[in-house]
This record gives structure tokens, sequence and C-alpha cells, in this order.
């Protein structure tokens, strides 16, 4: 530890931490721009200057580290003439009418530091020249007029995400924000994750939906997990007036450092699919509305109606692990129905779980890509389904890394680089004896073999899988691709290898809570055939087109949705279902983690979750509803999963 003092106030603070950081701890303000918790600390603004005895000149304290014994002042006569001074030349440089920006009335840090400074007018006389607004991108927009060069866009780009799109051209008052090269952001690489929306201080970027739609002191933030796929990240929901404004990252959680992806961050507002607000009864072909009870009771009347074998039910694996848990416990403990089962065909839950019976805890979280030296991807397209894993991974790519990835399809991931070995091919057996044969340094006899056949380059091939014994933190990421069951003796050889090699395991399983689903029995590879009732819990999700079919297969269709779609347009009852914001509910993360989804609206008079539903259905059929889930996922999750 070090101690030091700030404004003659004694601090304590952990050795490499900086003199901000130490003023911070001590309780005192130091306006920023250009810095942020979550980025490297580049001093460019100069906002952030203080007075340090002994130092020849002011010291930009985002920067400078403490040191034992240090004295520092935050707000002496020369850091106050500092600070107005670099705020005068930053406003004298470009258009900040404060009334016609999207981020005004302390949504923009700049202006904040000019209140905090007490600053009432120009000091500088504005010299600007207007900018071209950019506003090809669909998600945002680009006002350079508003951008004061403190590059945390262009650093959480490169730094955070790995894509490297967002850069700065021309030089001192000229500066400008681009997009590769100077390209409209709408044509460019932007992956549309909207990171650097987030962190931008000013109105230079902003969203198209939310702007002016509220201040943040004019919003209701929700701290929630993102469900959009199983990673988990953490995330900010923010409505006014009972509707959704704006979906952020949560930047006081560490995971993945707070991102968000574009699916993440940009489908929930982007829903456009017509709510169902009340139940709906087909008669003569078109849907008429009816009452709860009327509803529960043509339900239950079909159910009660048939034998267990003739019915089949289905449910997203979107739902909270409440929704699945009643579920499973609703069909197969008192109907004793065989096919309970979620959409798809997504296996990587269920093989997880399969994997772990034999080989006990053998999965690592995604933290351990934080570490690592080199990857072995084998049938996971990182950028397409798992985006901020895939980000995890981009930042981290250098000459140093040693990337492999087996896939049947190049991806963004695999295009962008191909200085590495780039396997294309479907046989994972022989990738896997191909690896096996390198984890010592050794060679196999068919290696020429398998190297020819997979189409590998060989000059690339021999110069990664040489390297094999000299990696220190190597990880395994397994995707849908491979994680199939008729893969198991491969995957299994796999987390034997992994393990002799030190390497972390992540299996990324598929459907939002698969992961729980497979934990609670639920089967993921369901017959969907033609059935006398079929029970379908969509909730807000997405239905595929295996579902689709076997619903028109059916007899007595029974949905329960939160949209009509073409799914819902074949039921003969549709149950209003509330969404994922309308209901609290928890979710278990591809890592292990069981997170908790708060709720942030309030759901329709009419619009109900898929286990009070349940619920009422088993009290109609005197059924008891049992789904203390905590209890069964308590004891099997300690088992497969690894902190």
């Amino acid at each position: 530890m070090i101690k030091l003092t700030v404004n003659e106030l004694p601090v304590e603070v952990e050795l490499g931490s900086t003199v901000l950081e130490a003023v911070q701890k001590a309780g005192f303000n130091v306006p920023t721009l250009c810095y942020h918790p979550k980025l490297v600390p580049y001093g460019a603004c100069r906002l952030c200057l203080v007075e340090v005895e002994g130092a020849r000149t002011l010291q930009p304290s985002c920067t400078v580290p403490a040191t034992e014994g240090m004295k520092v002042h935050t707000d002496t006569e020369k850091t106050k003439a500092a600070r107005h001074f670099v705020l005068s030349m930053l406003f004298s440089e470009r258009n900040h009418f404060c009334m016609y920006c999207q981020a005004t009335d302390g949504d923009c840090d700049l202006q904040q530091a000019a209140y905090n400074e007490g600053m009432n007018h120009w000091p500088i006389t504005p010299a600007y020249k207007p900018y071209y607004v950019d506003t090809s991108h669909p998600d945002f927009i680009l006002d350079n007029n508003r951008c004061i060069i403190c590059r945390r866009c262009v650093r959480t780009c490169s730094e955070l995400v790995g894509n490297h799109t967002l850069g700065i051209e021309e030089r001192g008052s000229a500066n400008i924000l681009v997009a590769d090269g100077n390209v409209p952001l709408g044509e460019s690489t932007c992956i549309s994750c909207g990171n650097c929306v987030q962190v931008c201080p000013t109105g230079a970027l902003f969203d198209r939906r939310s702007m002016y739609q509220g201040r943040e002191t004019d919003l209701t933030h929700t701290k929630s997990v993102c469900m959009d796929c199983s990673v988990g990240c953490y995330r900010v929901v923010k409505t006014r007036d009972n509707r959704l404004v704006r979906v952020d990252g949560d930047m006081d959680a560490t995971f993945a450092d707070s991102l968000l992806c574009e699916k993440g961050r940009y489908e929930p507002v982007k829903e456009n699919r017509l709510r169902v607000t009340q139940p709906l009864i087909r008669r003569d072909g078109e849907f008429l509305p009816i009452d709860w009870d009327h509803a529960l009771n043509v339900v239950s009347t079909q159910l009660k109606a048939h034998d267990s074998n003739e019915i089949r039910a289905f449910i997203s694996g979107r739902q909270s692990i409440e929704n699945l848990s009643a579920f499973q416990n609703f069909f197969k403990e008192n109907y004793n129905i065989g096919q309970t089962a979620l959409f798809g065909h997504d296996e990587s839950a269920a093989v997880s779980v399969e994997l772990a019976r034999e080989f006990g805890p053998f999965e690592s979280n995604l933290s351990a890509l934080a570490e690592a030296d080199a990857a072995i991807i084998l049938g996971a397209d990182l950028i397409k389904d798992f985006q901020v894993a895939g980000f995890m991974l981009k930042r981290k790519l250098s000459d140093e890394f040693n990337l492999v990835m087996v896939t049947k399809e190049h991806n963004k991931l695999a295009d962008n680089f191909t200085n590495r070995l780039v396997t294309v091919g479907e046989n994972y057996e022989q990738i896997v004896d191909l690896l096996a044969c390198y984890k010592a340094g050794g060679v196999c006899p068919e290696t020429d073999q398998i190297i020819e056949s997979e189409g590998l380059k060989a000059h690339r091939a021999y110069r990664l899988l040489e390297s094999i014994p000299s990696w220190q933190h190597p990880v395994v990421i397994i995707g849908k691709e491979f994680a199939k069951v008729e893969n198991l003796e491969a995957l299994k050889k796999l987390v034997r290898y992994s393990q002799e090699v030190g390497a972390k395991v992540i299996i990324l399983k598929g459907d939002t809570n698969s992961f729980a689903a497979a934990l609670l029995d639920l089967q993921l590879n369901p017959d969907v055939g033609s059935s006398p009732v079929a029970f379908y819990a969509l909730g807000d999700g997405h239905a595929c087109h295996h579902a689709l079919e076997g619903l028109k297969n059916s007899g007595f269709k029974i949905v329960q949705t939160s949209y009509m779609d073409e799914f819902a347009e074949q039921a003969d009852v549709i149950l209003p279902c509330k969404i994922w914001a309308e209901e609290e509910g928890h979710y278990l993360t591809t890592d292990g983690r069981i997170e908790l989804n708060r709720q942030a609206l309030v759901p329709g008079e009419h619009q109900r979750s898929v286990s009070a539903v349940l619920a009422d259905l088993s009290e109609k059929s005197g059924f008891s509803l049992q789904t203390d889930w905590q209890a069964v996922l308590t004891e099997k999750i300690s088992s497969i999963v690894l902190a």
C-alpha cells in the first residue's frame, strides 16, 4: 500500500494506483473528459491536472502513478486557471450550443465541467467550421461538431471491442472522428455494438431511437442481465412512463468490461411486433377475445381429454428458470408427458451436462479469455452468435497470440485474422487427433494426411502446432456446430487433451437459458411430429422453423406468446404473455452464473407469466405445482461448472 496526502488529507491506495484514483478515494472531485474507468488512461484532455509538491509543472492525475509520501493539491489557483483555459479552448473549437444538443442538462461531461468551474460565457469567441453530420448508420449518429477529440470512442472500439473501426483524421483543431479512414459509418466495418456511443462524454455520438426522449435523470434505471444469448452480460434498462427508451451496459459491472453487443443493446428497442393484449380463441377462422377464466377452462379441458402420450409441450429457452421449472413440473410430473422440450436443435447445453457426468467439473468461465495466450475454437462463430465473447478474444489478438479455428463456414473472425491458422473442415475428430499429436511437441504419422485432407496450409499448420508445448494459458472454445451428441466421443477426447495441456474449456450454450433447461431435464432435440394437443410456451421469443412445422401438424394448438406472428397465427387458443422486461426471473449463463433479470416495465392487465398461467391450470386440474428450482440447480451446478 502507498500512503500520500490529497489536500492535506491522508489517503492509502494500492501500489500501481494513479493520482486520480487516490483523489477519488480521498473523496475529492477532479473533472475528467478523456478518462474512463474501463479504458487505459490516456491523458489527452488535460482537464484533470493537479498540483504535486516538488513537481515542476501541473500533472495529469489520470496517468501519473501515486507514490509514497506524495502531496497532491486539486484546487489551487494554478489548477483552476489550467482547467478554465482547457475548457475555454474546447468551447472555442466546436459548435457547443448546448440548448440544441441531445446530451444537455447533466448528460454532457463537458457542460458539467463548465458549470462546476463557474463558466457562464465563452471566454474565447468560437471560430469553428461546420462539419458534416454522419447519419448513415441505422442505430446512431456521428456529429463532429460536438466532438472534443477525447478518443474515448476510438479507444473503446480498439481496446475493448477489438474492432479498430474508429480513428482520428487531420491535425490540431481540425481533428475529426472518422470510420475506416473516412467512410460513412453505415458503410464501414462498424458492428453496431454501440459501446462507443455509451462512453461518449458529449453529444458527438448518440442513439437514433432514444434521442430527445429524456435526460438520464428523467429515466428510470433498472439493473438487469441480458438474455439475448447465454453469455449473460450486465445491462441497465432505461425507461420512462412505462416505455423502453434505451439499453446500456452496466458500468458498475466487471464482467466483460460492461460491454454489450448489437442484439443486447438495440434489439429490445427495435421490437415492432404486434403485442397480444388478451386471451384469444379461434372461431370460424377468426380470433375472438375471451376472458382468462374461459381460456383456462378451454385449455384445461383439452389437456384432460387426452392421454399423456397424445400431448406435446414445448417452451422457449428464453424463458426464466422459474418458468422452465414450472413448465417441467406441470407437464412432466403432473401429466407425465415424455416430450417436454425446448424449441430448436441446439444440443450444446445437454452435451455439457453429459460430459460433466464423466469428467466432473471441467468447464471454466469466460474470464479465462483475459489471461489466455492461445485459443482453439471449434464450431463457434463468436462474431455472429456470442459477440461479447468475441470482443474478449479479438482485443487479445496479436502476433504473439495463437489462434486455431475449426469451422464449417468462414466467419468474420476467421476472415479478419488469416495470418493465423484457420482450419475449414467438417471432420472435428481428425482435428482433435492432430492437436493431440502436438500436445508434447510430437508428430503423428497421419499429420501430413490430416493437413492435406482439411485443406490447411502446411507451413501455417506446422508453425502453429509446433508452438503448442509453449502455450502457457490456452483456452478451448466449443460451439454448437461441434457440441452435438454425434460428436460426443470426439468431445471427450478433446476434454482429455485439454486437461493434459492445462487448457481451460468453455462450451458456449445456445439459447439464453438452455443450460438451465438441460439441468432441469428438458429435452433439447425434440420430436415435434403431429399430436392431438400441442402446448407452446413461446413467450417473447422467436419460434424456429422446426417448431413452426411441428405446430402446423398438430391438432389443437395452444400458444402462450407475447406477440402476434406467423407462429401465433396457427393457434387455436392464444394466451398473452409477459415480455422479458415485465417480469422478474433468473437466468443461468454459459459459464454457470445464476443472474437476476429485474422487472423494468409494468405489464398490461391481461399479460401473465408462463408460471402464473401454469399455476392456474394446476389449480383447475387439482395438481400441485412444485417449483423448487434453487435446490435442483444448486445440487447439479456445483458438480458441473467451476467458479
